[in-house]
């Protein structure tokens, strides 16, 4: 039997690359003959600079930016000459992401993408002629604003404005010269990859929908929107690019958006990655797919692994199985993308502690035992 493991990270838990080897070394136990193949997968997330970076035959360089809360830190991007000579693989996350906070200092009000604007000019002076940000995971819900303040735009407005320029100063934007930030990438193109293809406004926008999660109130949701929607106009006037209406462009908090007004593009994070990977290639002559993600949700279909893979695996004729962290759906639609069973581990997502990782790792061991040695796939 022949078995392809293509998981997405298990958010908060563990890395694609660690949850691929758990699920191969107890697959092993069940199945002593089958025969594995690993490709840890990402969708233009978190994880996506470690998922595909080897496999471009790369290398990681360090920088040290500024983070959400333009604190100095040490972080990673890539450099390849595969898929075009001279490119970076930047995750946004790295410099401007959750991870980066506490729990108690999320905020998008205050938090910026600074960071990554330095990271894109990290890169460049290495000699990136080509330049994919990764764009999932972020803290920011500030339009991209601060990530073009670094590279250079000169923002106007009434009042002082701050070096790192957060979601609070969207509404007090009037005017924005990108001109100095074009220049600067004059020679370079530049790619947003997306895991969810946002709309900026809107209640599946960058404030409405991911706010919240990201530390928003209520009421800070609200002023995010109209902050949003204030300093679109503002960009669609400076750039001459009609924006709110992009896929994507609410993407990490509206850096979609700014990327778009460079002349930049956005494009599927799963679809770059698995082109990369080969991953149909790699699905020939098995008989099961299995992938899986913290949580499967109504934004798996967007462009997250899970659904992604199934189609992928649907199209090559050959059944794909989720393990998942936990399962949140209406129905059974996931079937009609081509996954043919989910396999939950928990009632809720799963947030790991030291206590837990135990109960994680017995529980994954749990359900791949229940695959196997109750012939749920034909062993």
């Amino acid at each position: 039997m022949k078995i392809l493991i293509a998981p997405d990270k298990f958010k908060g838990v563990s890395t694609a690359q660690e949850i691929s080897q758990l699920m191969r070394n107890l697959i092993q136990k069940c199945v002593p003959q089958a025969q594995l193949r690993l490709c840890p997968m990402a969708d233009g997330g978190e994880g996506t600079l470690n998922s595909i970076i080897y496999m471009l035959k790369g290398k990681t360089l360090s920088a040290t930016v500024f983070d959400p809360l333009m604190r100095a830190k040490q972080v990673q991007f890539g450099m390849a000459q595969l898929p075009e000579k001279d490119t970076a693989l930047i995750e946004m996350a790295q410099a401007s992401g959750l991870f980066r906070l506490a729990p108690e200092e999320r905020n998008p009000m205050e938090t910026t993408t600074y960071g990554t604007g330095e990271l894109v000019l990290e890169a460049i002076k290495h000699g990136a002629v080509h330049i994919k940000i990764a764009l999932g995971g972020s803290a920011t819900v500030d339009g991209g604003l601060g990530f073009l303040h670094a590279l250079g735009a000169i923002p106007k407005s009434k009042t002082t404005l701050p070096k790192g320029l957060t979601g609070k100063h969207l509404d007090s934007i009037l005017s924005l010269d990108l001109e100095p930030a074009i220049q600067k990438l004059k020679g370079i193109s530049i790619t947003g990859l997306v895991d969810v293809h946002v709309p900026l406004l809107g209640d599946h926008g960058a404030a409405r929908m991911f706010g919240p999660q990201k530390g928003a109130t209520p009421e800070m949701v609200e002023t995010l929107e109209k902050g949003l929607y204030h300093f679109e106009e503002v960009l669609a006037k400076s750039s001459g690019y009609l924006l709110k209406n992009n896929p994507g462009a609410g993407s990490a908090g509206g850096l979609g958006m700014a990327i778009l007004a460079l002349g930049g593009r956005l494009e599927s994070g799963f679809k770059f990655i698995s082109q990369n990977l080969k991953l149909e290639d790699q699905m020939k002559g098995c008989d099961l797919v299995i992938t899986g993600e913290g949580k499967l949700d109504a934004s798996s279909r967007e462009g997250k692994v899970p659904i992604s893979v199934a189609r992928v695996a649907k199209k090559a004729g050959v059944p794909c199985y989720a393990i998942v962290g936990a399962l949140d759906v209406n129905g059974e639609w996931y079937k009609e993308e081509g996954i043919v069973r989910v396999f939950p581990l928990f009632d809720s997502a799963f947030v790991e502690n030291d206590a837990r990782k135990e109960l994680f790792q017995q529980k994954m061991a749990d359900t791949i035992n229940m695959i196997f040695s109750k012939k749920t796939v034909n062993t």
